[in-house]
């Protein structure tokens, strides 16, 4: 099955060779030379030079200062390029056996097929449901993909029917006391609040002041 040929060739494809870049080849992918030390003595900084990498002499010996992509995928190795890469000890391509196609009990696909989870396969059953369900829907053809739409779609239509006239039914029923809750809830609502402004608006009854009393002033009229 597809897992045991998963595993055939990721271990073929464990097994590539190294190899140094030669002059004329094209290069399959990007060749980058890493900042560091090279080993190489001041008197070979002429290569570096050649392919305008910045370099300084530490101890002796040539340091790079950052890491130099010298080839990109496609182009051809030059001169400068092999001699430095040979003098670096860098094998930048590899060797080795590549998967081209998959034969299987008569069936013949590609190495893309290895590469699928069943996540992806997951992604392709919802797709082709949805595209099943929308086309069930639109030319009215009833479908196990649209039978769950069209059951939604025709109680929507019921319950318009139920909710604009007197036709009811016990789901109906439900949404009818629900919607005439929801309506008296305002009015209610608004009552309450015109009765507050009436209550607040009568006017607290002032103290009446206290009479005096004659005997408090310390004389009397008719003594």
């Amino acid at each position: 099955g597809i897992p045991g040929i998963a595993k055939v060739r990721d271990i073929m494809l464990s097994y590539r060779i190294g190899a140094p870049a030669k002059v004329g080849a094209v290069a399959p992918s990007n060749v980058v030379v890493p900042a560091g030390n090279t080993g190489l003595d001041p008197n070979q900084t002429s290569f570096f030079q050649a392919l305008n990498i910045t370099t300084k002499i530490v101890k002796g010996t040539i340091e790079i200062q950052n890491d130099v992509t010298i080839l990109k995928a496609g182009d051809k190795v030059g001169n400068s390029e092999a001699a430095l890469l040979a003098k670096l000890n860098i094998r930048p391509f590899t060797y080795g056996l590549k998967l081209s196609s998959i034969y299987e009990n008569g069936s013949v696909y590609g190495p893309a097929v290895l590469d699928i989870k069943d996540e992806d396969f997951a992604k392709f059953f919802a797709a082709g449901i949805s595209n099943v369900t929308a086309v069930s829907l639109g030319a009215n053809y009833p479908t196990i993909a649209s039978a769950p739409h069209s059951f939604i779609n025709g109680f929507k239509n019921v319950l318009s029917i139920a909710l604009g006239t007197d036709f009811s039914f016990p789901l109906a029923d439900a949404f009818k006391n629900a919607a005439s809750a929801a309506a008296a809830a305002p009015v209610a609502a608004s009552s309450s609040g015109a009765a507050a402004p009436k209550a607040a608006a009568a006017p607290a009854k002032a103290p009446e002041p206290e009479p005096e009393d004659d005997a408090d002033m310390g004389f009397s009229l008719f003594d």
